[in-house]
């Protein structure tokens, strides 16, 4: 079944909510001007399930104490109420049944008085294929972008054929009970605070967190990767949004650009990793797994330091 969306207006005059929606077509470029001063071209195409209806952030409330749940619903009203600074956030499969209950409850029918704009021109599909050829990467080798990067890895992950989705999971198997087709694939806020993930792959035994870096390891990154580690480390420890401490093993997945200087990085990285983990190795086992990608005979290829 394709992905339900949820539409949210939170602001000073108004808190709501309108939906549920259904993807119809996977994400696709498109010059159209949909709105005079914001040029998104990068879309996805969508549309009501049913009939649109609409609830306030208050339904959500009131379900929340009709269904005995109070807590993960206010929960789920801080989540909504952060994403007006995000714009968009992908929600577990408990914080989307949440939602639907609450329509199916308390939505109410909502008839917008909109007019639909045609969209102009070819639409291209993004995928692989595009990816690739947007970086050119049969000349240059490197992606332009870690968005790119994370992009192409994503989309190549729902082909079970791809070597994409083979190196990923020899390298998730790395650990116990860490196989790819019994997991859940997340990004971005999925541990519930404003700092983003490039990508979570999530089970029932493991959190693996993705870090991905579109350049080779330096003197001048090791910062940064520092910095970003101890923050994943830390906000998936206890994090409400996917009961992470029940979850006992966080694997930390460091992706980067194939160089021979990187050995030597590797060393003093693994070294700050370690004494971040000092401080909370009663509560889990942490590991850390150095992954270089590399652009071969029109494949991407990620393999371990």
């Amino acid at each position: 079944m394709s992905d339900y969306i949820f539409l949210s207006q939170f602001n000073y005059k108004a808190q709501n909510l309108f939906g549920p929606f259904q993807v119809t077509k996977t994400l696709f470029y498109n010059k159209t001007v949909i709105y005079s001063q914001q040029k998104y071209f990068y879309r996805i195409q969508f549309n009501p399930i049913a009939t649109v209806k609409s609830i306030e952030e208050t339904d959500l409330y009131l379900y929340g104490i009709q269904s005995n749940r109070i807590n993960s619903y206010f929960k789920l009203i801080n989540l909504i109420q952060q994403n007006k600074h995000l714009h968009c956030i992908c929600l577990t499969h408990d914080e989307g049944e949440a939602i639907l209950d609450t329509f199916e409850q308390n939505g109410v029918d909502y008839n917008p008085n909109f007019q639909k704009k045609r969209l102009i021109g070819d639409s291209v599909d993004i995928n692989s294929k595009y990816i690739w050829d947007k970086n050119k990467l049969g000349k240059k080798y490197c992606f332009s972008s870690e968005s790119d990067l994370e992009s192409y890895i994503i989309i190549s992950l729902k082909c079970a054929q791809s070597k994409v989705y083979g190196n990923v999971n020899k390298l998730l198997n790395k650990y116990q009970n860490n196989d790819f087709k019994f997991s859940e694939i997340y990004n971005q806020f999925i541990f519930g605070n404003a700092y983003p993930s490039d990508m979570v792959i999530l089970n029932e035994n493991n959190i693996n967190v993705f870090e991905l870096k579109k350049d080779k390891l330096t003197n001048n990154n090791i910062p940064q990767i520092e910095k970003e580690i101890k923050k994943h480390l830390y906000y998936s420890l206890f994090s409400n949004r996917i009961n992470s401490n029940q979850i006992k093993k966080f694997n930390f997945y460091l992706i980067f650009l194939k160089n021979k200087d990187n050995e030597q990085f590797k060393w003093l990285i693994l070294e700050r990793f370690n004494r971040l983990c000092n401080k909370i190795n009663t509560l889990r086992e942490n590991n850390i797994t150095f992954v270089e990608y590399d652009v071969k005979n029109d494949n991407l290829i990620l393999e371990e330091l």
